[in-house]
């Protein structure tokens, strides 16, 4: 299925293949080189950043560069499989059985990894932090 690039209506990408190839290659990352890897990668970081972050409509027509560069940040974990994890309800606090003692805790943002650099990019393009739902009174 051919992916369509943001603002077209539909569409399942903010990035076009030729606008994450040239971003990929100025920052110097290993980017795959299978077209439809890459497509794959680029819904995936479009559904990352528009799930994670709640962007103000003004910065997705026309799709501002810096949103089109952390949905490249966010391709690439998804391209080596980074970007989305499932997290166990806790991790190891306190075990021991013999000599060897394992602890566990809850996890940090609710387990899932923080990506600095996406972070940043993002900044001033929403409307709340990371993972943050606006409620509006109807």
């Amino acid at each position: 299925m051919p992916m369509i690039t943001a603002p077209l209506a539909g569409y399942d990408s903010l990035v076009s293949l030729a606008e994450a190839k040239s971003y990929m290659e100025r920052m110097g990352y290993d980017w795959p080189a299978d077209e439809d890897k890459q497509e794959i990668a680029l819904r995936r970081g479009t559904q990352y950043v528009l799930t994670m972050y709640s962007i103000r409509p003004e910065f997705l027509d026309p799709v501002a560069d810096a949103l089109k560069h952390a949905t490249c940040e966010a391709a690439l974990r998804a391209a080596d499989g980074s970007l989305f994890s499932d997290v166990d309800a806790q991790a190891v606090t306190e075990e021991s059985v013999g000599p060897i003692t394992t602890k566990y805790a809850q996890p940090a943002n609710g387990g899932q990894k923080r990506f600095g650099v996406i972070d940043a990019l993002m900044r001033g393009m929403t409307t709340g932090g990371v993972g943050q739902v606006k409620f509006v009174r109807a």
